[in-house]
């Protein structure tokens, strides 16, 4: 893909790094396509005007590198992302099944059942990948994540977290009471 060329959010995190989404893929294997693919988009950031055109699609197509290597990286999150194109292939063989020529009465009905059955998950699958374009699209930079990157924080970092409930005087007390040793009483 050029530069200049225009992304395509259809194309998927598998697509955008070169790999078959079919086989195994391992860590080392998504970090070396990615480094090898977003090395030229920086360096030919680095040599170009910032506020050209092409400086915008090729600021566009390292967000897409970013964010197919942030989807890739983590194995729950690429297994997700699997399950999501998966869901997709599902629905555009059944809609091809359904309307293929020769087959016995195919209702209209179904048919555009299956037609929109497959332009939801398209339209999911468009919404996720731009989704994830914005939040990864400074990742090649190196910087800092800002307080608004951690509201977008995955729900299962979240509750990871340890709830601690504030102490005040009641609390201080009742802790207070529980470090107590039980008293001996005499019989």
């Amino acid at each position: 893909m050029s530069p200049a060329e225009k992304i395509d959010p259809q194309q998927t995190h598998f697509r955008v790094l070169g790999l078959d989404e079919n086989a195994t893929i391992v860590r080392r294997q998504i970090e070396e396509e990615y480094e090898k693919r977003a090395r030229q988009h920086v360096q030919r950031l680095a040599k170009i005007d910032e506020a050209s055109e092409e400086a915008e699609a090729v600021r566009a197509r390292l967000a897409q590198l970013n964010a197919a290597k942030g989807v890739l990286l983590p194995r729950k999150s690429r297994q997700e992302y699997s399950d999501l194109l998966r869901r997709l292939r599902t629905a555009e063989r059944d809609l091809s099944e359904a309307t293929a020529k020769g087959t016995g009465d195919r209702s209209a009905v179904l048919i555009l059942h299956l037609r929109q059955q497959v332009e939801r998950v398209r339209e999911e699958v468009r919404r996720v990948h731009e989704e994830q374009y914005k939040r990864h699209a400074q990742d090649h930079l190196g910087e800092a994540r800002t307080e608004s990157d951690d509201e977008h924080e995955a729900p299962e970092e979240a509750e990871g977290r340890r709830r601690v409930a504030r102490t005040g005087e009641r609390a201080a007390a009742l802790a207070a009471l529980a470090s107590r040793r039980p008293i001996k009483r005499s019989a």
